[in-house]
């Protein structure tokens, strides 16, 4: 009988959609969602949305966003946000923020926040936390972070540090971590270190290892690689490697180099490479140039180079003005030297 009755309830459902009734429309396009088709659930909240159903804007506009179409998704997320829909103004302020209008993002961030969406008020704190107004994030940061989002403790305990507070700053790490975020491990693994408690460090990378957090397996890596301890610190490596983590690829390249074997060092750092690490670009010229390969260590360094990675820069020179290229030579060392001087400023 639940059956047949379900089978009578969709059939006058579809007839009211059908009959223009936007609530019905707004249904059907949930119930087609959920049972994976996709294309007339697209049609049915493109439907219910141009029928004014804020909800439905939204909707349309992550079924675009997922098949690919993020120009007309935002155009919906818009929609919606001047509607007043929280989540499209939230999704709006992440399709801006991607593309770089930090002003618009963090505009649709504090309209969604106001209304009491509480991942927006994650999301606003975190904003103004990156954007170097700690003050001003704070109470946002506070706010989620009481009723329990996890990212905004992580957040708000970073602002917390960089004002000095640092105990406060732990108890709100040990908060996130307790409520199951294992990033939260290398926030506290990381001020263990900074403390000189290398013990501490060890203890929360290894829970969030173990717990399977990338991050965390690569930062206890590195830690054991520092002290000596390379099979183990092999052993994590290789995890994060299969997670597709690059700078594990890329000491797993410098482990394989510094025991002798340049062909496993060159394989992984080509494979880290392909997953965007800048190092082992610069690692590659270098192994090009232990074997006198020098016109492909130049290549390599390039790479590094026009990135605005200052050690493929500094290696570029270095290249160029041994086979007599002073000028170019010239002009690395003084971007080398610009995007040092930046990044000391950011620091």
């Amino acid at each position: 009988m639940p059956g047949r009755l379900k089978k009578f309830d969709e059939f006058f459902q579809r007839k009211a959609a059908e009959g223009g009734n936007v609530v019905a429309m707004a249904r059907m396009g949930a119930s087609m969602r959920e049972r994976g088709d996709l294309a007339e659930a697209e049609s049915w909240f493109r439907k219910a949305a141009n029928g004014g159903d804020r909800v439905s804007m939204t909707s349309l506009a992550h079924l675009l966003a997922e098949r690919g179409a993020q120009d007309e998704a935002e155009r919906w997320y818009h929609e919606a946000a001047l509607a007043g829909e929280p989540h499209g103004m939230l999704n709006l302020a992440k399709s801006y923020e991607r593309r770089g209008k930090r002003e618009d993002a963090e505009h649709w961030y504090a309209e969604a926040a106001r209304t009491g969406d509480l991942p927006s008020i994650a999301a606003l704190g975190r904003l103004l936390r990156e954007r170097g107004r700690g003050e001003e994030a704070e109470p946002w940061l506070r706010q989620a972070a009481e009723a329990g989002l996890t990212e905004a403790m992580i957040d708000l305990g970073t602002v917390l540090r960089d004002r000095g507070q640092t105990a406060e700053a732990a108890r709100w790490w040990r908060s996130a971590v307790t409520a199951g975020d294992l990033a939260a491990t290398c926030r506290l693994g990381r001020q263990a270190e900074r403390l000189g408690k290398p013990g501490d460090a060890e203890s929360w990378y290894r829970q969030g290892a173990i717990g399977g957090h990338v991050e965390a397996i690569v930062r206890l890596a590195l830690l054991l690689h520092r002290r000596g301890d390379l099979e183990e610190a092999e052993s994590w490596y290789l995890d994060a490697a299969e997670r597709g983590d690059s700078s594990a690829m890329t000491n797993l390249g410098v482990l394989a180099r510094n025991r002798g074997d340049e062909g496993e060092a060159a394989a992984w750092y080509r494979k880290a490479a392909e997953h965007g690490s800048v190092p082992a670009l610069t690692n590659l010229g270098h192994l090009a140039e232990h074997r006198e390969d020098f016109a492909e260590a130049e290549q390599w360094f390039r790479r590094a180079a026009e990135t605005g990675d200052v050690q493929g820069m500094l290696s570029l020179a270095r290249m160029l003005r041994s086979r007599g290229a002073a000028h170019e030579a010239e002009l690395w060392l003084a971007r080398a030297e610009t995007a040092q001087d930046e990044r000391e400023h950011q620091h």
